[in-house]
């Protein structure tokens, strides 16, 4: 049996296993998950940057084809001066617009900065965009440019600009054909993927200046991320992927970048990495709750486990020490019935040494064979209290060990040696208890000394044969002589010795028979 102690520690050690086990494996499951969730935002905004890079060059790649058609026109017509004092260039520019699926708009400047046609109606004085610059850009030499965010100065929106430099027949600069472009397919591309709000998509230029982005308000058009490792660190990289606070938001966020090949463009598309984690979060929440709840059930049960341990340990000290004085009382009787054993063993004897002595005042026959008898009687019954003494039997008689103790003092007795007498014992190891122990033991005597008495003349030898087996239940003792057997009823049935016998074999719920089959015969059955 394990022992309280022992079993405590293993309780112990269960719990703590089975906790690091519950919080590793869901630790595991919520990192793959974490994982998981950062890979499929990362995968989107890659989608999303590739998307918007498509989208861009198409939008550039047109402005470029439109803006080829107005330089040819302008060339046609004698150059941007020889427009000047005509609406005609407004005139072809307005169609151009009803010809274009985009409601874009388109101007054709002078070297001065004046507008010599625009594709919508002015209102007023003209506009001079002589500070605007893309158009110190052209002026000084640049062919094209792909121009930063602004705040339309004829439509009052949010524009960004793709403009190419006119020169005249010498090469010179003679004036800029522009198209001004709303960002609002930003908006188009955001939408069917993403529904968060904190989602950015943006087109950046050469350095780092917001060109066009969602969500953007007309005091932010001088902002840019110039700063960032997108426009330093990773300025050589064409793609990629990083996490970082680079959109001036102050929100951390998972930001893919595409530069295009022939505009100094860079699109990005991020999402803030608590959105992408949102899902994710409250499964975290989930999951810590109910494993918390876990937790705290398992100590409720190693508290009840624990507590049922100390009462179970507590009950086994409580047992054993009544075990112990139970232990020490049943030693305390077990010493007493053998000290009682021993002096009726003791008083037994000195009754035979009296009657012995008492013997000898006799000179009949009769009278001292008497004395015998009760002699024999009183010895076998002290026998059984001589193995009760010598031996923790529990109360019980072994047949075999009696019988092996009592054959030879009755042989001593009758001078079986002397006479030539040979005694056999074929016993089995029976136990009986002692309340049938005394009247058998004695029953078993009368009969194996009527055998010594009576089934030998003087100088007859011959052989007495005591067995004693367990047969179907019940035992049979035999006590079988060669002598010279019985015939008919036996004279001596009404003696004291087969009175006693026959009051014994009642006593004891059995039978007991005398039959000559070569000699005398004694059987007693009786119940096992």
């Amino acid at each position: 049996m394990i022992p309280v102690r022992d079993m405590r520690s293993v309780l112990y050690a269960t719990a703590i296993l089975f906790a690091v086990a519950v919080i590793g494996i869901r630790g595991a499951f919520l990192w793959l998950e974490y994982r998981s969730a950062l890979n499929r935002a990362e995968a989107a905004t890659q989608d999303l940057a590739l998307l918007m890079e498509e989208y861009a060059r198409r939008t550039l790649e047109t402005s470029d084809l439109i803006l080829n058609d107005i330089i040819a026109y302008v060339r046609l017509r004698g150059g941007v001066d020889a427009l000047s004092e005509t609406t005609d260039a407004s005139q072809y520019l307005a169609g151009l617009t009803q010809r274009s699926s985009a409601s874009d708009l388109f101007l054709i400047i002078d070297h001065d900065g004046k507008a010599v046609g625009v594709s919508i109606p002015q209102l007023g004085e003209a506009v001079s965009f002589a500070d605007r610059s893309w158009f110190k850009a052209h002026r000084a030499g640049a062919e094209s440019f792909v121009g930063g965010a602004i705040v339309g100065r004829l439509t009052k929106e949010i524009l960004y600009t793709y403009s190419r430099r006119i020169p005249d027949l010498n090469g010179d600069f003679d004036g800029v054909a522009q198209v001004a472009l709303r960002p609002a397919f930003l908006q188009e591309i955001s939408r069917p993927y993403i529904e968060d709000d904190n989602v950015i998509l943006g087109l950046w230029g050469r350095d780092g200046r917001v060109i066009a982005r969602t969500g953007l308000t007309p005091n932010q058009t001088d902002t840019g991320v110039s700063h960032t490792a997108l426009f330093n660190e990773m300025e050589g990289q064409r793609s990629g992927t990083y996490r970082a606070n680079d959109m001036g938001d102050g929100i951390e966020r998972i930001i893919s970048f595409r530069r295009l090949d022939r505009w100094p463009v860079t699109v990005t598309a991020s999402v803030p990495v608590a959105t992408a984690l949102a899902a994710w979060t409250t499964g975290f929440y989930w999951s810590a709750g109910i494993t918390a709840i876990v937790l705290i059930a398992l100590c409720w049960l190693t508290w009840i486990g624990v507590r049922l341990s100390h009462q179970t340990e507590n009950t086994q000290k409580e047992l054993q020490q009544a075990n112990e004085s139970l232990g020490k009382a049943l030693s305390d009787k077990v010493m007493l019935l053998q000290e009682i054993h021993h002096r009726v063993k003791n008083n037994l004897q000195v009754t035979s040494s009296l009657l012995q002595m008492q013997a000898r005042r006799f000179s009949d026959p009769g009278v001292k064979s008497a004395f015998q008898e009760t002699q024999d009687r009183l010895r076998s019954i002290g026998l059984i209290h001589d193995i009760l003494y010598r031996k923790d039997t529990g109360g019980t008689i072994n047949l075999q060990d009696y019988l092996g103790r009592l054959i030879p003092e009755l042989s001593a007795t009758y001078g079986a040696v002397a006479r030539g007498i040979i005694v056999d014992l074929e016993a089995e190891p029976i136990v009986i208890d002692l309340d049938r122990g005394a009247p058998l033991a004695l029953a078993i005597t009368e009969a194996i000394s009527n055998a010594f008495k009576h089934a030998f003349g003087p100088g007859e030898g011959g052989r007495i044969l005591v067995s004693a087996r367990r047969i179907d239940g019940r035992i049979e003792i035999i006590v079988r002589d060669t002598g010279k057997g019985v015939s008919g009823a036996p004279e001596n049935d009404s003696s004291l010795g087969m009175k006693l016998i026959r009051s014994f074999a009642q006593q004891l719920g059995g039978q007991f028979s005398l039959t000559a089959e070569g000699g005398t015969v004694f059987r007693l059955d009786i119940p096992a």
